[in-house]
């Protein structure tokens, strides 16, 4: 394999994994009073961002350049801990829904790791976003 495809394939594994199978497709309570949960719309966001990531990718690999693999490294790293946290947030919060003081300070905690996770995510889209323009003059 060529080493082109390499951030392809990457972003596509990360974008199957972001993909809201049990809980961003569906809708829970259905009848009168439906309600989506908060966290499916962090994972529809993100599943949303990923697909034109990996489109740009797409069209970036079809013209035949390379992507400099510090950038898709920078990138992909800056995105894994925003992506497993919209996905696997719903777990966590089910898991520590507990009255305790100790889980109150735990998902106090969650709160920051999730905030910290979300700026390394819009900034691997601003280092990305700043590659393209420049690549593309």
């Amino acid at each position: 394999m060529e080493k082109k495809y390499i951030p392809f394939l990457s972003f596509l594994l990360l974008f199957l994994v972001a993909t809201p199978f049990e809980s961003g497709l569906t809708i829970q309570n259905p009848g009168w009073n439906t309600v989506i949960p908060s966290t499916s719309y962090l994972e529809i966001i993100v599943w949303s961002i990923l697909l034109v990531i990996l489109i740009t990718y797409w069209i970036i690999l079809r013209k035949g350049k390379i992507i400099s693999s510090k950038i898709f490294a920078v990138h992909f790293i800056l995105c894994l801990p925003f992506v497993f946290y919209a996905r696997f947030n719903m777990f966590i919060r089910m898991t520590t829904a507990e009255n305790s003081k100790a889980i109150l300070e735990f998902i106090t905690l969650l709160d920051i790791v999730a905030y910290a996770s979300l700026f390394l995510f819009l900034l691997s889209q601003i280092i990305f976003i700043v590659y393209i323009i420049k690549n593309k003059r």
